[in-house]
């Protein structure tokens, strides 16, 4: 699955797939907001959670650019979290 047919699924498919098949690959901590970053094939879903009663705020998909930097310190670079999926 591409990014592209995710977001063309309805709202609940969309986190159905996330909770199924997503991989979970980091956290990252802000003083007001938690996100938790998973994979999903060749694309990361971002979940937003409010930290202090553990409520879903949000998702936001992406496949790089800015919203990966929070993660990188923390990520073992050589290896993508998709190289042990069979595609």
């Amino acid at each position: 699955m591409e990014l592209y047919d995710y977001l063309a699924l309805d709202n609940e498919e969309q986190w159905d797939i996330l909770w199924d098949k997503g991989e979970f690959v980091d956290t990252f901590v802000s003083f007001d907001c938690c996100y938790h970053l998973f994979s999903v094939n060749k694309f990361f879903i971002e979940v937003e959670i409010e930290p202090t009663n553990g409520t879903i705020i949000g998702k936001s998909e992406f496949i790089h650019g800015s919203k990966m930097n929070k993660y990188t310190r923390s990520m073992d670079l050589k290896k993508a979290p998709w190289d042990d999926f069979d595609n």
